[in-house]
């Protein structure tokens, strides 16, 4: 029996498991990562303590498995980050990641000298705070002394690979999420580069997504128990996430109600979005066209509610929400306004600020708490419609991530949509798709939907109630009329 890891390095959780031939999971393990924030709009997180959360659990999956059967690991991470290196490759200072705000006149800066047209022509994607190239700019006019200590850089999963391997690379799913990459040419853009008068040197090669970092080093073998030489790759958390629901065909989509939201859809490669309210992806797959709506405080939302605004940070969600589905839909005239780290689609504002309104002394905490689930809601309908103005089918939609746990929150989700939604046996897809890539990529992909076949397995139906759709429709045109307003302040 051979086995494959995959492991994920999220924004608040690391999470690892390994699968064996036939697809089962047969070890799954997780810690929590930290996340720093020394000012207000600063989001940063320790290199180093997510090499040590890694080593951790590949050892615990090793109390599981064999280790030594271990035939390929592979690694998903949360994207846009930026982890910086000297010459001897040490890494110079924490990770700023994509939660990060504190690059906004950067930002303004790369639209001033390329216009925002200009660059989503090239990179397919909008430029926003905690975005690899505003990060890095930031650090060349606040941090000069590190900056012009940068060797390399990399994004965050490129760090563990380089870790497991010695090798430093990049590849496309996450290349494309920098801000400096064309998505046409697939290769760093030196207009943008150039313009920005940052030196090419700093990025890493790119590679082929397909094509392994290298081989694991006898040290780290040494370790954890496996063959020395065993491959590793990597891909995007998006892209593993699609690989971890088995997104590879024209009309699928997903949605993660993770941390963030994401709104993801299979459709032909090639498509931009005239008014820029999308980001273009890279599959893992060639060939494959990805788009990604998202909304930033998806989870979050409740997270805050729940831990700095109530502070019953030692209740479970579960309890927390108990009551929310006594409350009539539309909460009793209490809307929320998911915006507490600014906004990506359609907004793409990071100062956009997120609020209740409608309160009154009637309302209480499960009024608040079902609010918050149907502001996500409202954002996610938001992202459908982008999906739907650029004429992009969805014929299947897979609900994922923490948040769809809640069976209150997965009906208002379906019924403010107005679409069927579907949960699946898989709860973790971007670690298990990763282990799913690890094992593909060395055996080719055309055996790929048979084993999803196999593998995957729809759970729950959730089906929109055509009396609450209705009355979430004319809900939905308040809350996008207050959304609207917020947007031009």
């Amino acid at each position: 029996m051979s086995f494959y890891i995959g492991l994920d390095l999220g924004t608040s959780v690391l999470k690892g498991q390994a699968i064996n031939d036939q697809g089962k999971l047969v070890a799954s393990f997780k810690k929590d990562i930290p996340l720093i924030s020394r000012q207000s709009t600063w989001a940063e997180q320790s290199p180093e303590f997510w090499w040590s959360s890694a080593l951790e659990i590949i050892n615990l999956i090793g109390t599981k498995i064999d280790n030594q059967k271990v035939k390929g690991i592979g690694l998903s991470g949360q994207m846009h980050g930026l982890v910086t290196y000297d010459k001897n490759m040490t890494v110079i200072r924490r990770a700023i990641v994509w939660l990060d705000k504190r690059s906004q006149q950067e930002v303004e800066y790369i639209l001033k000298h390329l216009s925002s047209q200009k660059l989503y022509k090239i990179t397919g994607n909008p430029i926003f705070t905690g975005f690899l190239i505003a990060s890095l700019l930031w650090i060349k006019n606040h941090e000069k002394k590190q900056y012009q200590k940068i060797y390399r850089l990399s994004s965050p999963k490129d760090y563990l690979a380089f870790k497991l391997t010695k090798n430093l690379f990049c590849e496309p799913t996450d290349a494309l999420a920098t801000g400096a990459f064309n998505y046409q040419k697939n290769n760093w853009s030196k207009t943008i580069l150039s313009t920005l008068k940052i030196k090419p040197s700093l990025f890493p090669k790119i590679i082929p997504t397909n094509q392994p970092y290298g081989g694991l080093i006898g040290q780290i073998s040494k370790l954890t128990g496996i063959p020395q030489d065993t491959p590793v790759y990597g891909g995007s958390d998006q892209s593993m996430a699609a690989m971890g629901n088995g997104l590879i065909s024209k009309k699928q989509a997903l949605i993660s109600v993770s941390t963030g939201g994401q709104f993801l859809v299979i459709a032909k490669k090639g498509i931009i979005d005239p008014q820029r309210r999308l980001h273009t992806l890279n599959h893992a797959l060639p060939n494959i066209g990805l788009y990604m709506a998202a909304t930033l405080s998806a989870s979050l939302s409740l997270t805050w509610f729940k831990n700095q605004i109530t502070q019953q940070t030692k209740i479970d969600y579960s309890q927390f929400v108990k009551g929310v589905s006594k409350i009539n839909p539309g909460s009793d005239g209490v809307f929320f306004l998911p915006f507490l780290a600014g906004e990506r689609t359609p907004y793409f504002n990071p100062n956009l600020k997120g609020s209740f309104f409608g309160l009154s002394v009637s309302h209480k905490k499960a009024h608040l708490n079902r609010a918050i689930m149907e502001g996500v809601a409202y954002s996610l309908k938001d992202c459908l419609e982008v999906f739907h103005h650029l004429k992009l089918p969805i014929d299947s939609l897979i609900l994922s991530g923490g948040g769809a746990k809640n069976k209150i929150w997965r009906q208002i989700i379906a019924d403010v949509l107005n679409q069927p939604l579907v949960t699946t046996n898989i709860t973790d897809h971007s670690p298990f798709g990763a282990a799913i890539f690890a094992k593909f990529a060395q055996q080719g992909f055309k055996n790929l939907p048979q084993f999803y076949q196999k593998v995957i397995k729809k759970i729950d139906y959730i089906y929109p109630s055509e009396i609450n759709a209705s009355q979430y429709s004319l809900l939905f045109k308040q809350y996008k009329k207050t959304a609207q307003f917020l947007n031009q302040k």
